[in-house]
C-alpha cells in the first residue's frame, strides 16, 4: 500500500507529537530525579511524567461516513458527530470536545499533518470537516 504526501506527514506527526514528545519527557522526568534533593526533583519529575502523559494521550483521527474513528493505542473508538460539542485547534494539535467526559483531560487530542500549502503550518482542513460535518 502507498502513502500520500498528506499520510506521510500524518504518520511523522504521530510519531514525532505523541511518541517521541512522550517518550522524551517520560525519559527526561526518570533522568532529573535525584535522591539528594527528592523533593525539587520529585515536583520536576511529576510535572514532566504529567507532560508525558498528555503527549502519549494524543489519537489519531479518521473520518468516515457519520463517525469519527480515533486510535487510542492499539484499539479504534468511534464517536458520532452529533455527540461533538466543539472542535478546535490547540498549538500543533486538534481537539474534539464531546458531550460526555473523554478521559483524561475532557478533550479528545489529534495530532495533525502538515499543510501541503505552506511549510510550518498544520493542516486545518480536518478541523473545518469536523466543524461542518457536526453543524457547529
Amino acid at each position: 500500500m502507498r502513502m500520500d504526501a498528506r499520510e506521510y506527514s500524518l504518520k511523522n506527526a504521530v510519531y514525532v507529537f505523541k511518541y517521541g514528545f512522550g517518550l522524551g519527557c517520560f525519559a527526561f522526568g526518570l533522568a532529573c530525579f535525584s535522591r539528594q534533593h527528592p523533593y525539587a526533583t520529585g515536583m520536576i519529575s511529576l510535572c514532566l511524567f504529567i507532560l508525558a502523559t498528555f503527549f502519549l494521550s494524543v489519537v489519531r483521527v479518521r473520518l468516515e461516513g457519520n463517525e469519527i474513528r480515533y486510535r487510542r493505542w492499539f484499539r479504534w473508538h468511534g464517536l458520532k458527530y452529533s455527540e461533538i460539542r466543539e472542535c478546535g485547534e490547540s498549538w500543533v494539535y486538534g481537539y474534539i470536545r464531546p458531550r460526555t467526559y473523554a478521559i483524561p483531560w475532557g478533550r479528545i487530542y489529534f495530532a495533525r499533518p502538515q499543510s501541503p500549502d505552506s511549510l510550518f503550518r498544520w493542516d486545518n482542513e480536518i478541523i473545518s470537516t469536523i466543524r461542518t460535518n457536526a453543524h457547529i
